[in-house]
């Protein structure tokens, strides 16, 4: 998988706190570029989290692009 430099990658988990219960979705949220991790009880506050991830500046270069690996030596 190829990022853009301006692509960003979240990891969202979401949970009820009362089962049965729709009003008690809590959830969590984490930036994986920059590690940063907020909690949330509404997806207000998640769209935020997402709108303000621009502030965390770009996700760093992958490591190696496709087709950028190092050759391997197979010499024994």
């Amino acid at each position: 998988m190829s990022l853009r430099p301006a692509d960003q990658i979240f990891v969202v988990r979401t949970w009820l706190e009362s089962p049965g219960d729709p009003r008690s979705l809590r959830g969590q949220i984490d930036h994986i570029a920059s590690g940063r991790r907020r909690y949330f009880g509404n997806f207000g506050d998640l769209c935020d989290f997402i709108a303000g991830a621009e502030a965390f500046g770009p996700a760093p270069p992958p490591a190696h692009e496709s087709g950028d690996c190092p050759e391997v030596d197979d010499q024994e």
